[in-house]
């Protein structure tokens, strides 16, 4: 029997009833093309793997530790065996196009090494996903809420012009909730980086996959609904900092590693200092002031994130807060998965 055209990987830690939509709405969106299913399951205590199973006889559940977002996608690519691989998150569903159809798009650009498509948010709303690539001007951009100000749009990552989302082009990367690659590319590539244990594993795979030759693309043959996209969580600012610090680290130079430290710095920094004062009359903003607390304390290597190797504050590897570890380990606490 020859190779099936897709393999579909989806990571689930709980979020039983999401997980259960996204299968079947790409099932429901398949088209005449072969597909083979798997899904990793990182230590769920909701039932979700039970659940798939039972629903589900194509997919194949893999039950793992949950050692990171990269680390379990990583279990479903190297059982891959489609033309192409598709990561995709227990929280998105397809509204629009089918799977065959970005296939086909694929076979018809052979050049091309990964691709997106369009989302939007729960209630049908425009929801940004294509970013630039990281940058100490960027990130001073976005500490200074460049996003508030249209003149200053692209002083930031994230690409809000709407119109770019509605023709098919060439991007730096795109959140990691829905991307197809190429398993030629990904065998030239590698994997997705362990380092990572949550966040920046998909820009750090894009932005490998462009030194490869290998260029990602914006495909608005699809669109689907993400629904826990958007800003991250707020107790998982230092993580996110964390792993940028950690992409920082790998690709660039001392000064363009030291700018983008200090631009997280400074933006933990501003919104300690705005949602302080509010926090005082607002109670329920002072979650949100812990969560800058601990990010500034992260970037700075006063503190260990919340979650992956340096849970411990890496004292078991002999790492600093901080920096990169030099090998993938496993974590401490199970975390959420969801993009």
């Amino acid at each position: 029997m020859s190779k099936p055209d897709l393999s579909i990987v989806v990571v689930t830690h709980e979020g039983r009833e999401l997980a259960l939509r996204t299968l079947r709405s790409a099932h429901a969106a398949l088209g005449p093309i072969r597909a083979e299913w798997f899904v990793v399951d990182a230590e769920s205590t909701d039932g979700v793997a039970d659940a798939i199973e039972a629903e589900f006889d194509d997919v194949r559940v893999l039950r793992r530790p949950n050692q990171g977002f990269a680390a379990s996608n990583n279990v479903g690519l190297r059982l891959a065996q489609g033309r192409y691989v598709l990561l995709l998150n227990p929280d998105v569903e397809v509204c629009e196009g089918t799977l065959a159809e970005l296939v086909a798009t694929m076979d018809a650009r052979p050049w091309r090494g990964m691709a997106s498509v369009v989302q939007r948010g729960p209630g049908g709303e425009f929801q940004p996903s294509v970013r630039r690539f990281p940058s100490p001007a960027r990130s001073l951009g976005e500490a200074l809420f460049a996003a508030r100000w249209p003149i200053f749009d692209r002083l930031q990552e994230l690409d809000t012009r709407r119109a770019a989302y509605t023709v098919e082009r060439p991007i730096d990367w795109a959140v990691g909730a829905f991307l197809i690659a190429r398993t030629e590319a990904v065998r030239e590539v590698g994997p997705l980086d362990e380092q990572f244990f949550l966040y920046s594993e998909e820009i750090d795979w894009c932005y490998r996959f462009w030194q490869a030759g290998w260029p990602v693309a914006l495909v608005p043959t699809m669109t689907v609904t993400h629904h826990a996209g958007g800003r991250s969580r707020g107790d998982l600012m230092a993580q996110l900092s964390h792993s940028r610090l950690i992409f920082a680290g790998k690709h660039y130079g001392r000064l363009r590693r030291g700018g983008i430290r200090a631009a997280l710095g400074l933006g933990h920094v501003i919104r300690i200092g705005f949602w302080g004062p509010i926090s005082r009359v607002r109670p329920a903003e002072r979650g949100r002031v812990a969560a800058e607390l601990a990010g500034l304390r992260v970037v700075f290597g006063r503190a260990a994130p919340p979650l992956g190797p340096y849970a411990d504050g890496g004292r078991a590897a002999g790492m600093r807060p901080g920096t990169a570890p030099p090998a993938p380990a496993s974590q401490v606490a199970p975390a959420s998965l969801v993009r």
